[in-house]
């Protein structure tokens, strides 16, 4: 039959093209043409593609499909010049081998011996269909998925509509995980001015200028440093406006003399703690992971206060006091809030909606700072990240045979989304598709001062495994938490009988949540609790909320409060970032300090 139609030699006696005959006017034409052909289709292709671990690994790869496919394949990285993987010598040259074709009987598995990197590395996948003869090999249709700039995913994409179906693979430098911690709103010192002298009158009341009751200039639990009051005595505010008759009034500890228009000082409990935030790291736990991998691991982070203040547990940490801090910028060309149709801001200058430089993995729920100064400065809290919604009530009207029902009914007169691009294009993405750059709008479920602008650096924090997640791509589960704290003692410095005021040769580490125990106690009463110490560190007097005895060089210790305590776990992640990443443990929900 050929050869009435066609020749595999022409008339000069060349031959045909593998696939080809030469008609009888001499033209050359694909044997499919003339007999037809038969269409056979990759099916799949079975690619794990999280990213290749630093220290080189070997993946295998699986193709699936009709039998009898044609196909060839390559594997090549992205360097200068491109190296490609030679499946015989299982290493990456500069020298592309030969092609070679391979045809499916049942499915058909390869592997890649990926090298070592230190720095980051793209490996590009790439499955040809052939035809040869009578064999028509296609890939399947194409089912495109697309990032959200619009551009083609190719991993989570399957098929093609050409004959080349393309995957990427990305190798990377480990990275890091630390566990840390964070104090929001009691790390940062404040300060207000004195209104009124107490030098001449030694008193443990002090009336400032501020409102007491404002917890960005002062809480109970605050150590109070001022002209009159020096750092090494431990003056802590023991209430606000203890008489409820004057709101600028506060008490501390113990008397002493303060002056009219000085500077006086109050720094939080948790102030001076390691590790925190960006402050310090000391004591934080450090974890290793592939980008985009998995890792199930023990973690210990060892918390320690500042000389002179001490931790109590209030309770186990969970995943929900576990956070990721994401730092906003507010838009600067001109105001940053922007007033809703229906706000109230007449006059109080207060505003839901603010316009941020970008708004990527923010998500509803997550919180506002509440620092005292500095990046919290004029944020209004306990505030989140919140749809707006306002209501109205119309008149819903229902027809019967011989009556009319007229009842009310409530609807949304205005809805806002809380976190909303406002038309604003996606300015940068990761490698993965994670949006890293879009501005846009968030609304927060309290108002907000016109000078929150003002603030640098404004924090938000995503607490929980889900917030986590939206924050930074991760997943993140706890298992097996708790806090233990280090036992404190220290050596009585002289014997004293029957007295509630005992000398210690080290006060450092004790405080009123502190119970104490030791040689001369009363076996018959319970432990009894420290009231008051005179001295932050170093030698001083302990005064107990019951006459006891101790003896001289004896060591006594202190139950229920420490300056050091650890929190341990089992951590897994999975979907590891791929840059380096902290979470930090909110201490305040779960410690107090003193």
């Amino acid at each position: 039959m050929l050869n009435m139609q066609g020749n595999g030699v022409n008339a000069q006696g060349q031959s045909a093209p593998a696939g080809f005959h030469y008609m009888p006017d001499g033209t050359l034409m694909a044997n499919n043409d003339m007999h037809g052909y038969s269409e056979k289709v990759i099916k799949n292709f079975a690619i794990d593609t999280k990213d290749v671990h630093s220290d080189g690994e070997t993946r295998s790869f699986t193709i699936s499909g009709d039998q009898g496919a044609i196909f060839s394949f390559e594997v090549y990285d992205d360097d200068a010049p491109r190296n490609y993987y030679h499946f015989d010598t299982k290493l990456f040259s500069s020298s592309k081998p030969n092609l070679c074709l391979e045809e499916l009987n049942g499915p058909y598995s390869f592997s890649v011996k990926f090298p070592a990197a230190t720095a980051l590395h793209t490996y590009t996948i790439e499955i040809t269909a052939h035809s040869v003869d009578n064999i028509k090999t296609v890939h399947t249709r194409a089912n495109e998925v697309r990032f959200p700039d619009n551009t083609i995913n190719h991993n989570a994409s399957t098929g093609s509509n050409s004959n080349i179906l393309k995957k990427i693979l990305y190798q990377d430098t480990i990275k890091n995980l630390y566990l840390s911690c964070v104090a929001p709103s009691k790390y940062t010192a404040s300060t207000d001015i004195i209104n009124g002298s107490t030098t001449e009158i030694p008193s443990n009341r002090i009336v400032i200028d501020g409102a007491v009751t404002d917890r960005k200039i002062v809480e109970v639990g605050d150590k109070v440093t001022t002209d009159g009051i020096d750092s090494a005595v431990h003056a802590l505010v023991t209430a606000i406006d203890p008489d409820g008759d004057n709101a600028k009034e506060l008490e501390i500890g113990f008397a002493d003399g303060v002056t009219n228009d000085e500077t006086i000082t109050f720094t939080p409990a948790f102030n001076g703690m390691t590790p925190h935030y960006t402050d310090a790291t000391t004591g934080r736990a450090a974890l290793t992971a592939a980008s985009g991998g998995n890792l199930t691991t023990s973690f210990a982070i060892t918390c320690t206060a500042l000389a002179g203040r001490t931790f109590s547990i209030l309770r186990a940490p969970t995943i929900n006091d576990l956070c990721a801090i994401i730092p906003i910028s507010f838009a600067r060309d001109g105001s940053s809030y922007s007033p809703i149709s229906d706000e109230d801001t007449d006059g109080s200058a207060l505003f839901y909606r603010w316009r941020i430089a970008n708004i990527a993995n923010l998500s509803l729920g997550m919180s506002l700072d509440p620092a005292r100064t500095g990046t919290g400065a004029n944020t209004t809290t306990p505030a989140t990240i919140s749809n707006y919604r306002t209501t109205k009530i119309i008149k819903s009207i229902t027809k019967h045979k011989y009556c009319t029902d007229i009842n009310d009914i409530t609807v949304d007169d205005v809805f806002v989304g809380g976190v909303h691009d406002n038309g604003n294009l996606i300015t940068a993405m990761d490698r993965t598709g994670r949006v890293t750059a879009q501005a846009g709008n968030i609304i927060f479920s309290a108002q907000q001062a016109a000078a929150l602008d003002e603030d640098p650096g404004v924090r938000i924090f995503a607490y929980g495994a889900q917030q986590i997640r939206n924050a930074t791509g991760m997943g993140i589960t706890l298992s097996n938490v708790k806090v233990e704290l280090t036992q404190v003692s220290t050596t009585a410095s002289e014997s004293i009988t029957s007295a509630s005021g005992l000398t210690f040769a080290d006060v450092s580490n004790i405080s009123t949540a502190s119970t104490i125990r030791g040689i001369g106690m009363n076996p018959s009463l319970a432990n009894p609790s420290v009231t008051l110490k005179t001295a932050a560190t170093g030698s001083g007097d302990v005064t107990l909320d019951a006459s006891n005895t101790i003896v001289s060089g004896q060591t006594y210790y202190f139950d229920g409060a420490s300056n050091i305590a650890t929190i341990t776990g089992t951590i897994t992640v999975s979907n590891m970032t791929i840059g380096d990443t902290t979470l930090y443990f909110d201490v305040e929900r779960f410690l107090s300090a003193v």
